[in-house]
């Protein structure tokens, strides 16, 4: 069995794993989901146009070239270089002869989401990619009703230093770190060494806690990642993998490891090469798996005022940058349920997923964006860098935080887990940073933190201005005084404990991470007149540089505090000190907008610079507004009147969806979902990563956002009840499993307006739902 882990504890979560077979999957999700898979009827014309498969750690880009052969851009979660970039672990590729990638013979490539791999149809040759789902290994399988003869060898890039993006970088003066190849016992091995270096100590000295060396490992120093290439069909032969015949299993084992030894790693690649499984035993695993993620939890809607064969027609494209299925129910389902692949694929390592591209970054088309290292192809075209990436080695929270929201209610709480091991991992770090740069106790944590628990990308300090209370000119930076990220990641855990009822991780984890947030918050800001805390310094997020009592954080210490003291979380001394502080926390502050009260950004804010609406933050996150608490009505005239609409064109980090579903409104939660998923890119061929800006090419927030919105649109919870359909429009039909508090699971059916049937495990919560009728939509 395979299990990731880390230095100090991972649960052990991941566990259970293709042959060319047919395996039946039970229940509605596993008879349903391959209604969704991406199929392409010709192959890609550049690495442009991958398709996605990978097991949680390991992950692929998947793509044939027209007149070419078969390739796979492999990814590993923690393949960290010494600056903190993610880089790309290398690339296969695969020849056939006769080719059956030839231009007008038949070709489909299809995306399987049932089984969580990629098939492949050419010209009667049946090829199957997959990703272990129990192991880190790809299997590439190939069956040919003829002899064909097959090679198969890695590719190699020119390297680069870093990214971008980064703040800082110690390049070699002999230029980037490249790939060693080893061919060895009929196997090709590369690996791509870091050795001794590492901007760790660095990182450390600057914030003035040296000392932390020797309390946390350097994340960076000494790893070592890359593949082994093998195959019993195949013999090594001048530089390849080489055979003929009708059936074909190549393997590509990968392996991240930190030793000063690249031996070691040599000598463990290759002992987990000689552990490979049986490969019918392992397919079946593999399926396993898969059949219970879907099994879990699913959303499949469709748009019932369209004639039958209009339903549910999907494009494997987006020509234009733009999706233009008739059924747009069905697009955001399907946008859903591929981005819940997504996170399947690459959030089952040990470090969380990056909302700038993941483990899926791959060479981009004719990017106009800030991506130093392109290459000009033939016809006058360019494709961006393996691996470079926009926003570099940032894991931007604002961006972060909405990959993993989706995962409370699609009940997929052991993928939640690199997340909050990421941060609460750093927690010993950040107390030092806190303690050495503000002079008290307590943990904050803004906008970008590094691995090594740094903040270099915050600004061109990467520190906090002091500034005084009172005199804050706004002449600082995007994150100077934003400090709301770790109340965020206090309200998502303790919403993982009232989910699971894991009684273990909110003594370990929540409350830990928690007492160091809050009591950062205590010390950090004075009192006023009342006895109330005065946040000032403050900012609403990135949008208003100068406040006062921000509501985003105000919204964050009651949502909070109202939390850790209702589930009795921590020691008496705990209670003691959250209950005094939480009757230090003012209410957040309303306004009057034409005649009728409108949550406020802050208690004062001024100057302008990003597109954020803070202040519908107490909406969500930090919830304390919406229609399970009586004041939809507020929320309503919030949205009417705030700034920014459908900022950047429904896409990206923006939450208008999410915030329309908690005020009651079905109609502008689902067009603005229909809006926000028909955005796609003219960078690459899979047509759900999004689109480059203001984040990058894929763009997982943009589909983490939308999931969630569509999940809060069939239901909420608010003051112990449990809100079925509370914003759900009656010309959707729908199918759902979702999960909620209290380890409770609801189901659900809507047609032609009606829910027609719902059931909700255990039955004693029967009694907390109230349901609400699916919405007409309003007359134009």
């Amino acid at each position: 069995m395979y299990f990731f882990t880390r230095a100090t504890r991972l649960p052990r979560y991941f566990i259970s794993v293709f042959l060319l077979i047919s395996i039946p999957l039970a229940g509605i999700a596993g008879q349903n989901i391959a209604r969704y898979d991406v199929i392409w009827d010709s192959p890609s014309k550049d690495a442009s146009g991958q398709m996605p498969l990978g097991n949680g750690d390991i992950a692929a880009g998947v793509y044939v070239i027209e007149n070419g052969d078969l390739y796979l851009l492999l990814s590993k979660n923690d393949a960290f270089t010494y600056s903190g970039d993610i880089f790309k672990t290398g690339r296969v590729r695969v020849s056939l002869d006769p080719n059956p990638f030839v231009e007008g013979k038949p070709f489909r490539q299809t995306m399987d989401l049932e089984t969580g791999s990629v098939r492949i149809e050419a010209d009667g040759v049946s090829l199957l990619v997959w990703a272990d789902a129990n192991r880190p290994v790809y299997h590439v399988q190939i069956k040919s009703p003829i002899e064909v003869a097959v090679t198969a060898h890695p590719e190699f890039w020119e390297r680069i230093d870093s990214c971008n993006f980064n703040g800082t970088r110690a390049p070699l003066e002999s230029g980037p770190t490249q790939d060693v190849r080893l061919d060895k016992d009929g196997q090709i091995l590369w690996y791509y060494a870091v050795g001794d270096r590492s901007q760790y100590a660095e990182d450390l000295a600057y914030y003035d806690v040296p000392h932390m060396q020797s309390e946390y490992p350097d994340p960076y120093r000494f790893n070592t990642f890359g593949n082994l290439l093998e195959s019993s069909d195949l013999i090594l032969e001048d530089g390849e993998l080489r055979g003929a015949g009708t059936s074909f299993d190549i393997r590509i084992h990968s392996l991240t490891q930190q030793t000063p030894d690249v031996s070691a790693w040599i000598e463990a690649i290759e002992g987990q090469a000689k552990a490979v499984g049986e490969v019918a035993s392992d397919w079946a695993a593999h399926r396993s798996w898969w059949s219970a993620f879907w099994e879990r939890s699913w959303i499949i809607a469709s748009d019932n005022t369209l004639a039958p064969e209009a339903r549910e027609r999907f494009s494997g494209e987006a020509p234009g940058g733009r999706r233009a299925e008739e059924d747009g129910a069905a697009l955001v389902s399907q946008s859903y349920n591929v981005f819940r692949y997504l996170m399947a694929c690459q959030s089952r390592g040990r470090i969380q997923t990056k909302f700038n591209g993941g483990l899926f970054t791959q060479p981009l088309l004719n990017s106009t964006r800030k991506l130093l290292f392109k290459t000009e192809q033939p016809d006058g075209s360019t494709l961006t860098h393996e691996d470079d990436r926009l926003w570099g080695r940032r894991y931007t929270f604002q961006n972060q935080r909405h990959l993993y929201w989706p995962l409370l209610m699609s009940g997929d709480f052991a993928h939640m887990a690199p997340f909050f091991n990421y941060y609460s991992d750093l927690l010993p770090i950040r107390t030092a940073i806190t303690k050495a740069w503000f002079g008290h106790e307590g943990a904050y944590y803004r906008e970008n933190i590094e691995p090594t628990g740094a903040e270099r990308d915050n600004g061109k300090s990467g520190k906090p201005p002091k500034t005084k209370p009172g005199e804050n000119k706004g002449d600082g930076y995007f994150h100077s005084y934003y400090f709301t990220a770790g109340l965020e990641i206090v309200a998502m855990m303790a919403d993982y404990v009232n989910y699971t009822g894991d009684e273990a991780f909110r003594e370990t984890e929540l409350v830990p991470f928690a007492r160091e947030v809050l009591r950062f918050f205590d010390l950090h800001y004075e009192r006023d007149a009342s006895g109330l805390i005065r946040l000032d310094p403050a900012m609403v997020l990135e949008t208003w540089w100068i406040a006062v009592n921000p509501a985003p954080d105000i919204a964050g210490l009651r949502f909070c505090l109202d939390a850790l003291i209702a589930m009795d979380a921590g020691t008496k001394e705990d209670q003691a000190t959250w209950k005094r502080f939480r009757a230090e926390i003012p209410e957040i502050h309303l306004h009057e907008v034409e005649g009728g009260l409108a949550i406020a950004p802050a208690e004062q804010w001024e100057k302008r610079k990003n597109r954020e609406n803070g202040e519908l933050y107490p909406v969500f996150p930090f919830r304390t507004f919406g229609l399970g608490f009586g004041t939809e009505a507020i929320v309503a005239r919030t949205l009417e009147h705030r700034i920014f609409k459908n900022a950047f064109e429904y896409s990206c980090w923006t939450q208008d969806q999410i915030n329309f579903a908690y005020a009651g409104n079905a109609a502008e939660a689902s067009e603005g979902l229909v809006h926000r998923f028909r955005n796609a890119s003219t960078e690459c061929r899979f047509p759900m990563y999004g689109e480059t800006g203001p984040d990058s090419c894929p763009d997982f927030d943009h589909f983490g956002s939308g999931s969630t919105a569509l999940q809060r649109m069939l239901v909420q919870e608010a003051k112990g009840k449990i809100l079925l359909l509370p914003a759900w429009p009656a010309n959707w039909d729908v199918d759902f499993k979702l999960h909620l508090e209290h380890n409770t699971v609801i189901s659900g059916k809507v047609i032609d307006g009606e829910l027609i049937e719902w059931t909700i495990a255990p039955e004693s919560r029967e009694k907390d739902v109230v349901v609400y009728a699916p919405q007409v939509a309003p007359a134009e």
